[in-house]
């Protein structure tokens, strides 16, 4: 059975520029945060027509579009990304209504604690977490622990781990998994087959039994399967 306490946080990057794009959205999966990506503000109106992100992380000027606008209507907090220079330029955009600014070029380890801050406010504590029969996932402390002992993970691992939960049952394919735990241009899919390997021996070893949960499907990928956990 599947327990979520504070379910994970949805952050849009709106981004024209592609290897950005999947650069911030691979670090802030990192995190836990299930993390969807587009290029243009229509992609991202189209995209969540039906359920509003919690945090909108933009370009400053976009094609047709401002951030500080595509936030207003999507209903979310929104960091900004700016090109511009000045603290005249910062000053601004938190006076026209940006949650916050970077501006670029910026560190991923920054963007990743600023959005930690804004998500974070109005949650009562920081131990987001996911939980599939006996294993537990504390996503913003990168912590794992099976019956109630901890589990000891890279972060790669972790990041792993998070895209096989997220959610359970599902199957991943490795070009998913390659997205969702390696830089870009890095790794392959013999290196997402060694990671998983070293996943489930981790796994096994901490007492979640032969495979670890993580089932092979042929021809398609993995998938975390609740019906391989012991009882």
């Amino acid at each position: 059975m599947l327990v979520t306490t504070q379910s994970p946080s949805k952050v849009l990057v709106v981004e024209p520029h592609p290897t950005l794009r999947t650069v911030l959205a691979q670090r802030l999966r990192q995190d836990g945060h299930l993390t969807a990506a587009v290029g243009s503000p229509q992609e991202a109106i189209d995209l969540c027509r039906d359920q509003s992100p919690d945090l909108l992380v933009s370009a400053e000027l976009l094609e047709q579009n401002t951030a500080l606008r595509l936030a207003q209507q999507l209903g979310c907090s929104v960091i900004v990304l700016t090109a511009r220079s000045g603290v005249e330029t910062v000053v601004g955009l938190l006076d026209d209504g940006a949650d916050d600014v970077l501006r670029k070029p910026f560190g991923l380890e920054e963007l990743a604690a600023r959005c930690r801050t804004l998500l974070g406010r109005g949650r009562v504590g920081l131990q987001e977490r996911v939980a599939v029969g006996p294993l537990e996932v504390h996503l913003l402390l990168r912590q794992v622990t099976l019956r109630e002992k901890p589990v000891e993970l890279s972060p790669r691992e972790f990041a792993l781990l998070c895209a096989l939960l997220m959610p359970p049952g599902m199957v991943r394919s490795r070009q998913e998994l390659l997205r969702a735990a390696w830089p870009p241009f890095s790794g392959g899919p013999r290196s997402v087959d060694t990671q998983v390997l070293t996943l489930r021996r981790k796994l096994e070893q901490a007492g979640l039994g032969e495979g670890g949960g993580i089932t092979t499907v042929r021809q398609q990928g993995y998938r975390f399967s609740l019906d391989d956990l012991p009882e």
